[in-house]
Parts: structure tokens; sequence; C-alpha cells
């Protein structure tokens, strides 16, 4: 009985000292490793995954920039010794692993748009962090790809570097003004001339996501699993999506929407959709309350014929 009791506490301990990061539970202080690794410079994209991955959007510009961070953690609550931490970018096959692990297709970020702002930090004596930069080129960045690069750890000259966070990838894209996080309104029902059981789901809250300087396309985070360029509807009462539709808003030099078009393509999907721009909305961004927002009439045509009307107010939450 005790020596199963023993394994158990074994196999607990092992569990928290591998999954614990930064400002973690510590089962016993005196005697944990002092931790070398990255500190999150966001929320992470998704858990569970080899190699954890950070998302940060640059707006469109020739120049910008991120600050990531190298954290010590242990058993003392400062680093007892100046730390030189020598860092660098990863090798390919840290985001190969990624996309085959989840599915997904981001591509190396070329070396060409961004630079590495030195090789080494030092965690001075007393403290706990130690910040680099980066720089990039957003206005090279080709926005209709997912870029991602490695971050690594590559040595330490005090501590043990961290299993998990020795390495990190990085997402990171460019966003033109009107990307970010809205309240999403209707100023009039939606309404499908095919299906009366299919209804608006308002209000909600949508992302604008940059397709190109001058026009975002919706992105659904919260109400339709996996989460992608839909835009959400009801069905009978329950939360759905138009498959094959998600509406992009397309901008002149006065912020004014001169076109609305599909995601998805223009009817060349699997449901035969497009969108078009309704000329009889206000179709133009303002700022009301000191928010940025867009008043917008736009259709969903299927098969030629428009099927679906809407009537929107998006209003500025918070970026993305």
């Amino acid at each position: 009985m005790k020596k199963q009791l023993y394994t158990l506490l074994g196999l607990v301990t092992i569990f928290f000292s591998s999954c614990l990061k930064d400002d973690r539970l510590i089962l016993d202080p005196a005697k944990t490793k002092n931790i070398i690794e990255f500190a999150n410079s966001s929320n992470i994209v998704k858990a569970g995954t080899t190699t954890a991955m950070f998302t940060h959007a640059l707006s469109l510009t020739p120049d910008g920039s991120v600050t990531f961070e190298v954290s010590y953690s242990g058993a003392e609550k400062e680093a007892p010794q100046d730390i030189k931490v020598d860092i660098g970018i990863g090798t390919d096959d840290i985001l190969t692993q990624y996309n085959t692990e989840n599915k997904t297709t981001y591509l190396p970020l070329p070396t060409s748009m961004y630079s590495l702002s030195t090789s080494s930090v030092t965690i001075p004596k007393g403290k706990k962090r130690a910040a680099f930069t980066m720089s990039f080129k957003p206005t090279m960045f080709d926005i209709s790809k997912l870029y991602a690069f490695p971050l690594v750890i590559k040595s330490s000259s005090y501590g043990i570097i961290s299993a998990n966070f020795s390495k990190i990838l990085i997402n990171i894209n460019a966003k033109n003004k009107y990307d970010g996080v809205y309240d999403v309104e209707a100023l009039s029902p939606m309404k499908d001339l095919i299906s009366s059981t299919l209804t608006g789901l308002y209000p909600m809250e949508q992302e604008l996501r940059t397709r190109t300087a001058n026009s975002v396309a919706e992105w659904d985070q919260n109400y339709w699993a996996p989460y992608s360029y839909y835009h959400p509807i009801r069905s009978s009462g329950n939360p759905s999506v138009y498959g094959n539709f998600s509406p992009v808003f397309i901008m002149n030099d006065n912020e004014e929407v001169i076109a609305v078009e599909n995601y998805y393509g223009q009817g060349n999907n699997a449901n035969g959709r497009a969108a078009r721009l309704d000329p009889s909305g206000v179709n133009k961004w303002t700022l009301v309350g000191g928010k940025r927002t867009l008043e917008v009439k736009y259709v969903m045509i299927q098969n030629d014929e428009d099927r679906t009307f809407f009537h929107e107010k998006w209003t500025f939450k918070q970026m993305r």
C-alpha cells in the first residue's frame, strides 16, 4: 500500500513540474528547480500543443516591433546572480511539427521581413526578466498567408532551461485600421427569403480581420466551432452559420464601403454563395462616442439570386 501511495505521489509531482509555468503552484519551494524560459507574450493560441504558439498583430506600416521576455522562475524569488541567456531563431521543423499536430498551414516568415535585436539577454541579479525586441516589415507581408516562426533559448549561464517553454512559436500578422473585435447589432431584422426559421443572432461579438490594406473579413471566434470565417445566425432558435459565407467589406479612402464580397468567392463555392453591397444603406465608417463604428447594408446571394438581407452596426470593442 505504501509503495502504491509513493508511486502516486511521484506521478503527481512529475505532472505539476512538467506543466507549471512562472507564477505556478510550487509543491516544495526549497527543492524547486531554477527555470529559464520564455514569458508568455500573449495568450496561447491552443492549449496542449508540443510547442506553444503566441499571436501578435502589427499595424500595416513599413516598420513594426514586438517585445519579448525571458523569465527566471525558481526557489529564489529573484535571480541570485546575473544570468546570461542565449536566444535565437529556431529551425523550420518546429513549425512543421506544429502544423502536423494541429492540421494548420502556417508558413515560415521570410527572413527578409524581420530581424532579431540581439543574440543574448541578461537577467540582472535581483530581477526576474529580461526583454528583447524584434523588428518587422508589415507592408512586406502577404496578408493572405499565415506566418509564424520559432524562438529558442540556446543556453543559459545559470539555472535549468525549461523543457516546455525553451522554444515557442510566434504567429505574426499585419492589420489595417479596421481590424479588431466588434459588437454587432441588427439595425433591422435579418431576412432570409428562403427559410423563415433562419434568423439573426444579435447582438454578438465578432472580429474583422485584415484582408488587404482597405478590406476586412468577418471572423467568428465565439459561436460556431471550429472557429473560422463565418456569419453566425440562428436556425430554429439555435446558433448556426451560413456555410461558405463570410462578408468582406471593401473601403475607399473616405472610409466608405464601396463593395461587399464573399470570403469564399463570388458564387464559385459549393453553396453558390456570393455577396453584394445594398446601396440603400449608409455604408460608411464614423466615430460614435469616440468609437469606430460601421453602419452597413449587404445581401447574401445564392445561385445568382438575392437570398438574405443584413442591416448591421459594428462598434469597435478592442484590438484583437
